[in-house]
Formats: C-alpha cells, structure tokens, sequence
C-alpha cells in the first residue's frame, strides 16, 4: 500500500466532519430557467428499487464487482452518471460501517425504475478494481521466509518449554472442522504428487487433528484476547487469560496457524481488528510462538470491499512484523465459487474419497476449499520445519 494513504480513521474522521458542514449549509431554493415561462427545471434523475433489494456494486459488472452497499426495497438514489452502454447507473449513497459516509456505487439499470431528467446522465468511465486487489495479487501464496528472524522467536520459545514438534490453530468456523488438517493424523490421506512433503506429516503428528482452545467457531480476532472467550474450566479466567493465553499455556506450541475473517467482518471495525491482530502477534512474540498469518476468501455479494481491506490489513501487519503469510484469498481465485460453499462462509469440501475427512492431494486442491487450504498450510509447515525449526 502506498505510504501516502491516509489511515481508515483519518479518512472516518473526514466523512464525519464533511456530514456535519453538509448538515449545517442550509438548502438553496431551486434555481429557475432563464427566461421563457420560468417554470422549475426537471428534477434530477433518480432510480427507485421495487419491492426488492437491489446490490449496489463497485463499479458496472456483477462479475466482477463486489457488493459495497444495498438499496432497500421502495428507496431511492440520486444517478451521477451511467456507463457506455447505459445498462448500469452510478449512484451516491450513505454507506455505513467502514466505508464510512457518502460514496459512488453501481447498480444495474434493469432492477430499478427511474424517475427525472435522466436522459442527460453523463457518461462516467469504468471506475476499475480497488487498490486493494492488486496488493493481494502480488503477495505469492506461499511466503519466503526470514529465517533469522523467525530463529530467533524459536529459541525465545524454547527457552520457555515450548515444543518444537507442535503447532496449534487459531481462528473460527474454518479451523474449528475435521475437515482442516485432522486426516493427517488419522492416516487418513493421500499426498498424490506431493510426496516429498510426508516427513514434515510425521514430525508434526498429533498437532494436526488437536482441538484448540483459540481456534474455535464464532471467535474473531478481538475473541483471543477476551477471557470472556475463555473455557473456564480449563483456562484461569481469574488471572483474565484469555483463549489464546490458555492454549499457548496448555499446548506449548512453537507455531500458530492463524486466519481470521467472516466473524471480523460482522463484529469489527478495520481499526479494531488491526489493533486486535497486532495484540495476537505481540501475545505471540512474548510467548515465542511463531505467528503464520494467513488471507481469506470471501465471496462478492456480501461485505466485498471490507473483506478486502481486512485481508489488505492482514498482509501490512504481517510485512511490519516480518511474519510468514499464507496467501490463501489469491490461491482460492481460481476454485469454483472462490472455493466457498453457495451462499454461506464455510469452505467447500472435496467428499471423492471413500472416508470422511479424507484428505487427498490428487486434484482435489484444485476444486474444493479445504483440500487447497490443507495443502498450502501442509506446505508453509514444511517451510517451518527445513529453514526453522530443524535448521542448524
């Protein structure tokens, strides 16, 4: 990201200071024609939604473009302009949550009906896809990793107890699930061309199918520091551990496998989940726990430009602390519906072998969630272990 952009509070802070003024400026009287029967000039054009909800879009493409905003059955917009084909309408609209304040958005001019002047909309070139976008492109899926640094974090580890030989999963939905990672500890697998990765398969067993006490369904990044999140039969809610503190007391990994998002997105403001994220990482640090962060995938028609700025986020966080991440939202562009189950957050499953929570490597990577992300992390584990962990 360029080093000139401004922070989401600073821009939150100017939106909120420019809807004041707006709010304070009285409105002028409607300015009349000149000369002729001095008659007010037709209203400006407007679309009216029917009795359904209609996405607002990032720009003139359902395709292509993220939702950012609805406009709620029987409301209207004000038209800015519309694109070559006059098939989609650019609007202004009050967008809530991080968007913060008013912005210009797209919807298809087949879901409304207008009202006004609109045959003198003026034509507005393709907005293009947001920066964010192309941070995420360039970031490869797999890290190269500072070996020193992350050295360094081990033996502060092991001089805790920490055991070289486990890792543990933090997150939500998408890492409380048999279907991450556990088949590698129940023999249950298939490794197809990526043979060569079964001795980092043993050296880690036991950690693959652990329950973790931070990795758990409805938790965010806030949720591992809150001892609200805690289970307090096993964590000391008295000393306000919270679940992240707990599971590195209990488990005593050396790396955490960490991927945030849906819950984020519902529950946190941008600033909250980088402070959050920053908070995990330093826990981390001080416990010698080597911190793997990792992108997540989300689909188009939901919370589309926040997920990329939460995931943009992710990546800056990761590059200020020199920290291993897993680029799983540029891997996952290529899996049918971005490797998503329809319509919900969970990741797609593979179900072709013949036992449940199989995990197989002979092009299931390529179609379902799950098999690609139970490679990618078996791979950046791998990295760990020959450049890390292992190394002399």
């Amino acid at each position: 990201m360029s080093a000139t952009k401004r922070s989401p509070k600073i821009i939150a802070l100017i939106a909120a200071a420019l809807t004041v003024a707006l709010a304070a400026t009285p409105l002028a009287a409607p300015v009349r024609a000149q000369g002729g029967s001095g008659a007010d000039p037709a209203p400006a054009c407007r679309v009216r939604s029917g009795a359904s909800n209609v996405n607002v879009r990032y720009g003139p493409n359902a395709g292509e473009y993220g939702v950012i905003g609805v406009l709620y059955a029987g409301q209207q917009l004000p038209v800015t302009g519309q694109n070559a084909s006059g098939d989609w309408y650019a609007v202004t609209f009050d967008a809530a949550g991080s968007l913060a304040g008013p912005r210009e958005g797209w919807i298809a001019a087949n879901v409304v009906e207008t009202e006004g002047g609109c045959d003198g909309v003026p034509v507005l070139a393709d907005p293009g896809q947001p920066e964010e976008i192309d941070l995420l492109l360039s970031i490869p899926v797999l890290p190269t990793l500072d070996a020193e640094s992350l050295r360094a974090i081990f033996a502060h580890g092991q001089s805790l107890g920490n055991d070289p030989r486990v890792f543990t999963k933090v997150g939500d939905c998408n890492t409380d699930t048999s279907y991450f990672l556990s088949g590698f500890d129940q023999d249950n697998y298939d490794l197809g061309p990526y043979a060569d990765l079964a001795p980092s398969v043993d050296y880690y067993a036991g950690s693959w199918e652990h329950i973790s006490l931070a990795g758990q369904v409805g938790f965010n990044a806030l949720s591992m520091l809150d001892p609200m999140w805690a289970d307090q039969n096993q964590c000391r809610f008295s000393e306000n551990e919270g679940p992240l503190a707990c599971e590195y007391r209990i488990a005593q990994p050396s790396v955490a496998l960490m991927m945030f998002g849906p819950n984020d997105l519902i529950n946190l403001t941008e600033e909250q989940y980088a402070d959050a994220l920053r908070g995990v990482i330093d826990l981390s640090l001080d416990r010698g726990v080597i911190p793997v962060l990792s992108t997540f995938t989300w689909h188009h028609d939901r919370m589309w430009f926040k997920s990329l700025r939460l995931n943009a986020i992710t990546v800056e966080i990761a590059q200020e602390y020199g920290l291993p991440l897993v680029n799983f939202w540029r891997a996952a562009q290529d899996l049918p519906n971005l490797g998503l189950v329809e319509g919900y957050t969970h990741l797609t499953s593979a179900n072709t072998g013949t036992r449940m929570f199989e995990i197989r490597f002979t092009g299931e990577e390529a179609t379902a969630g799950y098999a690609l992300r139970n490679l990618v992390t078996l791979q950046v584990l791998d990295l760990l272990r020959t450049e890390v962990l292992e190394a002399e």
